[in-house]
């Protein structure tokens, strides 16, 4: 189902006129851990901010919700791109490295969108509205790393369920998990067990509350707050995300589903429940490489800047 625009909307009427189909899409059945883990490589990005010398000033992470023609669309934290003086790349599944062409940073939540040219077979993400519950199983996938890693990076893929849900989010973040959690996962993937996108995570285990208050613009006390509350895990609400959107006029081809995780046409469910991820080639970046990616890249750009005069 996509975004809902008056052609949309046209066409939901249809369907609310005729009968009910008797089975659950795929993409909205409870998957086993590995086939959620599988989704979210195809789908989780690396996201690196450079400098004019093609040196890493930072990297998060983000995921791959919608694509327009060979313009594919990333959502991810504002923090994450907020680095005054860079040049981003994205590097997807596949281990290519794509220029970031647009950075669109929304003003009061904790949210970006990025855009990229894309050809290869890139599907994105469902994301799932529904309304959560604390207790329900969540994944969690992005980057890992500090701030300048000089090696190598490993995607990591966690379980954990939903801890808290708070009455009023505090820069956009409202949901509460105990997934394992390290810097350099901000703007990654929060899953259900049908391997949809519910949240966008930003607020890690580890970080200091000096540091979510400056970024969130709120008072430090309201970010001790939250640390006391869930050991602070938490992301925020792709509703929130989808309202942003709507109202920036950021309307692409998102597949939202509405309804909570079905169980599949044979009957039979496999409960996630906790899943160890081993990560293999895809997971792996050498980080080496792919700035020498980024600076075939730069040098292209700025050789195209030369000849056209901009």
């Amino acid at each position: 189902m996509k975004q809902a625009t008056l052609p949309a909307l046209c066409a939901a009427a249809l369907v609310l006129a005729a009968p009910m189909p008797s089975q659950a899409r795929v993409s909205d059945t409870i998957k086993s851990g590995p086939e959620i883990n599988e989704i979210s490589q195809r789908t989780t990005l690396l996201i690196v901010g450079f400098n004019n010398s093609g040196q890493p000033m930072g990297h998060g992470s983000g995921s791959l919700i919608a694509r327009d023609g060979n313009t594919c669309v990333g959502v991810t934290n504002a923090h994450v791109i907020d680095v005054p003086g860079a040049q981003f790349a994205v590097r997807t599944s596949d281990q290519a490295v794509h220029p970031v062409t647009n950075v669109r940073a929304f003003a009061n939540e904790d949210l970006a969108v990025v855009t990229f040219e894309c050809q290869g077979n890139y599907e994105p993400i469902t994301i799932a509205t529904y309304q959560l519950s604390p207790g329900q199983t969540v994944y969690l996938s992005g980057w890992p790393g500090d701030g300048n890693p000089t090696g190598g990076l490993t995607r990591q893929f966690t379980s954990g369920t939903i801890s808290t849900l708070l009455d009023r989010p505090v820069g956009g973040y409202q949901v509460g998990y105990t997934n394992v959690t390290r810097s350099g996962m901000s703007g990654g993937q929060v899953l259900d067990d049908a391997g949809r996108l519910v949240a966008i995570h930003g607020i890690g285990t580890l970080e200091d509350a000096r540091v979510v208050a400056q970024r969130l613009n709120v008072p430090v006390e309201t970010a001790q707050g939250l640390a006391q509350k869930t050991g602070f895990n938490y992301g925020i609400p792709v509703t929130t995300f989808l309202g942003r959107a709507s109202q920036a006029g950021l309307n692409y081809p998102y597949d939202v589903a509405f309804s909570m995780p079905q169980a599949p046409a044979s009957g039979a469910v496999t409960r996630p429940g906790d899943y160890t991820h081993q990560p293999n080639a895809s997971d792996q970046v050498s980080f080496n490489d792919m700035l020498g990616n980024v600076n075939q890249l730069l040098d292209t750009v700025n050789r195209f800047r030369r000849i056209f005069g901009f």
